[in-house]
């Protein structure tokens, strides 16, 4: 007959053994439940101008998870709602550091570096972490296309031809791939957007 110790010692080995089961499927699961994000394509690489004049490019952003918008300065439609949206989304990010933004001009020939960084300043923006690209119609014209294959009629002119745009926010990872779009003018995008970065941490961190 088994002694009290021999006794004690398999129930508990039995006690370790299930709470390790419990572990693993609890684990499992948690695993199986995140959310896994699409995956739009790799961005191409660019040759922008940032607001202080310099030069951006892809390679500026790599290894960070970031969010582009498309917006102009002028713009008194959606553009302000965007930026508003955008300013929320640094706020709420605050304590992800490593998490980047970026906003397009859609109308590089009256954004300038000198107007966006005002456009910047006025908004309160961190260009340590949220930067405004501006470049050539064509090199615009081919990243929004092509690259974000978002929407975009016009990209202004001398002639203010009107610059329909698109209002989503593009999610892009570490590694330069678009992962998600966003509507960027209603509440339930900003919060699906702060739920998919939280996505993404834990698939580049697991």
């Amino acid at each position: 007959m088994p002694s009290r110790t021999s006794q004690r010692i398999l129930w508990s080995v039995l006690s370790l053994s299930l709470v390790l089961i419990a572990g693993f499927a609890i684990a499992k699961w948690q695993h199986q439940n995140v959310r896994q994000l699409e995956d739009f394509g790799q961005l191409p690489n660019f040759s922008l101008t940032d607001e202080n004049g310099k030069t951006a490019s892809l390679q500026n952003f790599s290894g960070h998870i970031w969010v582009a918008d498309m917006i102009f300065t002028h713009c008194s439609s959606i553009c302000p709602t965007l930026t508003a949206k955008m300013i929320s989304l640094q706020s709420a990010l605050n304590d992800k550091p490593d998490i980047r933004f970026a906003s397009i001009s859609v109308d590089p020939l009256h954004d300038t570096p000198d107007t966006l960084l005002a456009y910047a300043n006025d908004h309160h923006a961190n260009t340590e972490r949220w930067t405004f690209l501006t470049g050539t119609t064509s090199q615009i014209y081919s990243l929004v296309k092509t690259g974000f294959h978002l929407p975009l009629d016009s990209v202004g002119g001398e002639q203010r031809v009107p610059i329909v745009h698109s209002p989503r926010f593009a999610l892009i990872d570490a590694k330069g791939h678009v992962r998600g779009y966003f509507n960027g003018l209603e509440e339930e995008g900003q919060k699906q957007l702060l739920a998919d970065i939280d996505a993404l941490e834990n698939e580049e961190n697991p």
